[in-house]
């Protein structure tokens, strides 16, 4: 092809692109304000989904986790198996909001009169709440019946197997906990947690609850029929990165 033709080619795809309603690339700040990644890293670039996204997408296997490639694909500056659940949740809304638009439609029952109302949820609009001044991680939390503290690292998206159900994670607390009392050795560790009474690691448990900061997926909508408030939470899904 000559250089002459690749211009006018060029030029053709900038014309037709020239009045994109979409930003390809956005930088935003994470809730968690950087506070536990490495270099304290506050913001990061995602980009709009692209074809080539669309077809590694198809491409995926059965078991295949959807939402964890394209995050892999979109985000940068940041790995994102290491992300606390409450920046991968901004994120994905985020880059939901970058690729297919800030409105979000879907239907949700009235929990009185029982109609389907037809919804339209502004994305950007959900509120985000920054982590406080006094977050970290890990964090240090009290346990009453030994009478000791215990430090604890709180989980990233690459935990999220051993989270999966109540028995998982009693398996697997000794992965979170750095420190029972002056103890570090992780040895002392497994054996010290299956000692402790039940509020104790009911303390434990509560302390990997990541609540400080994160955006909020819940919204408020009047029943179209019978005026009946209703909550609805956004769903994330598979789905969840169309445009409908």
């Amino acid at each position: 092809m000559s250089d002459e033709i690749k211009k006018t080619v060029d030029e053709a795809l900038e014309d037709l692109f020239s009045n994109a309603h979409t930003t390809n690339e956005q930088r935003v700040k994470l809730p968690s304000r950087g506070i536990g990644y490495a270099g304290k890293k506050k913001e990061v670039t995602i980009r709009a989904m692209t074809f080539e996204d669309e077809k590694a997408i198809a491409s995926l296997k059965v078991g295949d986790d959807i939402i964890e490639s394209i995050l892999s694909r979109c985000v940068s500056d940041i790995d994102v198996e290491n992300l606390y659940g409450p920046d991968k949740l901004f994120l994905l809304l985020k880059l939901r909001e970058i690729s297919f638009g800030d409105a979000f439609k879907l239907t949700a029952k009235c929990l009185k009169c029982k109609t389907d109302n037809d919804l339209e949820i502004e994305l950007s609009k959900l509120p985000v709440t920054e982590a406080p001044e006094d977050f970290s991680d890990p964090r240090e939390i009290d346990l009453p019946v030994i009478n000791t503290t215990a430090m604890v690292r709180l989980p990233r998206a690459g935990d999220s197997d051993y989270l999966t159900n109540h028995d998982k994670i009693l398996d697997n607390l000794w992965r979170f906990v750095k420190k029972i009392g002056e103890y570090e050795d992780p040895k002392v560790i497994v054996k010290a947690i299956k000692k402790l009474k039940s509020a104790d690691i009911r303390t434990i448990i509560n302390g990997l609850l990541i609540n400080d900061f994160g955006i909020k997926t819940e919204a408020l909508f009047l029943c179209s029929k019978c005026g009946e408030e209703n909550k609805v939470n956004v769903p994330i899904s598979d789905t969840f990165f169309t445009v409908s």
